[in-house]
């Protein structure tokens, strides 16, 4: 195991340095803290000690990411005109802080029996499949395939999985990330559009999104696979969600159960007083619109969830059924909605491409968004329920040759896709 440590030391090292020299320092004096916070939560076994340890580990996210939203807003609001310092951020930040955050809180609940050493740690938070987007892994999961056999057994499901990720992101997000920015950056810029293109650019981002960030998943998993780590599942299928709790049970999974295990369920859940329950939700959803980015306008993303969850649950408390085909229609509209803001540059670009939605933009729809229709209709075609379809020709081998020859193809444009065109970062790299 000593050898394999010390190889995923270096993969990991590479990796960071690979994006910058300074996030493999900073990272790495992050690790060695929460070694060091590590200890101290095993020595002294108080509540006191846990709390100081988390401040600690939450500082230096704090710090690099938030402090000139901070101060911007404190400017603003006072009308003072202090400069912002500029902080280099580590890679990965907000989730390696995450999972700091988890291995903190299991040591101190006994869910991890041996202490981890340094090194542990280190390649624990910096392990380089998940470390710039996800899933956000917890120190149990993450020691068991330490433990395990250092190859997966079962190669060819984990590079079926990396490339279908690949194509995901190449040959679907990256080709309908051209429609989406166009819309919102021109809008950023003061132009205005049509109602119906507004929507197919809110669409657009909607379908990006998702192939970007589920195929990023994939990818990692299938690394993961490849090197003997089980990495859970971080999305099932969250355009078919039929209600707003119904989709964050399927998007986003490994912050989603993150956000319940350590903020949501130690402030009570939903085993207390229904005023105490929302105010939970509150925290929650708005500890959620931060993580994403120091931006007004996550907040406002995490605030409107937090208001459609609530209705949607005092809806169910009274006893309200709606046909399956609504609450799936309403789910899509709001999800589709609330991307706006989690996509725009600011407030005041959220408010006018929304208003732009709902009638204020006039006009025909522009040329540029109807030629991609054809494209947009085989995305929307890829969210539907395949998985169950093909169940029902599982063991047919002219099936299993179809479906692995449709990968080969569609990888080999993806690695040509990838050759010919510049490089396009992961957006969840962002957050």
């Amino acid at each position: 195991m000593a050898g394999r440590k010390g190889l995923l030391f270096l993969a990991n090292s590479l990796f960071i340095i690979w994006g910058g020299a300074a996030s493999f320092l900073l990272l790495g004096a992050f690790s060695m803290l929460i070694s060091l916070l590590a200890i101290g939560v095993i020595r002294f076994k108080t509540r006191w000690a846990l709390a100081l340890a988390l401040i600690l580990t939450i500082t230096p996210l704090a710090v690099t990411k938030y402090t000139m939203f901070f101060i911007h807003a404190i400017n603003t609001v006072m009308d003072l005109h202090v400069a912002a310092p500029s902080f280099i951020i580590p890679m990965g930040i907000s989730f390696v802080t995450f999972e700091a955050i988890s291995l903190l809180v299991d040591i101190f609940k006994g869910k991890i029996s041996r202490t981890p050493s340094p090194l542990d740690i280190y390649i624990y938070l910096t392990f380089f499949p998940t470390i710039t987007s996800g899933p956000i892994l917890r120190y149990d999961e993450f020691e068991t395939g330490l433990r395990s056999a250092p190859l997966s057994r079962d190669v060819s499901t984990a590079l079926e999985r990396i490339c279908l990720g690949l194509c995901k992101k190449v040959l679907v997000a990256d080709k309908i990330a051209v429609l989406a920015d166009s819309y919102f950056d021109g809008t950023a810029l003061g132009n205005s559009y049509s109602a119906m293109g507004l929507w197919m650019g809110s669409m657009a981002y909607s379908l990006q999104l998702y192939f970007d960030f589920s195929g990023y998943s994939d990818m990692a998993i299938g690394i993961g696979g490849l090197l003997g780590f089980n990495i859970r599942e971080n999305f099932n299928r969250p355009y078919q969600a039929c209600g707003i709790s119904d989709f964050w049970r399927r998007w986003h999974l490994s912050l989603t159960q993150w956000f319940r295990d350590y903020i949501y369920i130690p402030l009570g859940g939903n085993r207390c007083s229904p005023l105490r329950h929302i105010q939970n939700l509150l925290v929650v959803w708005l500890l959620t619109g931060i993580w994403h980015g120091a931006n007004w306008t996550f907040i406002l993303w995490g605030l409107a969830y937090f208001v459609f969850l609530v209705a949607e649950k005092s809806i169910l408390k009274r006893g309200i059924q709606l046909p399956r085909l609504v609450k799936h229609a309403y789910t899509l509209f709001i999800v589709n909605l609330l991307w706006v803001p989690f996509r725009a540059k600011d407030l005041s670009t959220a408010f006018q491409y929304m208003a732009g939605m709902f009638g204020g933009g006039g006009g025909v729809i522009e040329k540029r968004a109807l030629r991609f229709v054809p494209f947009m209709l085989l995305a929307i075609a890829l969210c539907l329920p395949w998985e169950n379809i093909l169940h029902r020709f599982n063991g047919r081998q002219e099936v299993l040759f179809l479906k692995n020859a449709v990968l080969v193809i569609l990888t080999g444009l993806a690695l040509c896709s990838l050759i010919n065109s510049s490089y396009a970062p992961y957006i969840y790299g962002n957050f």
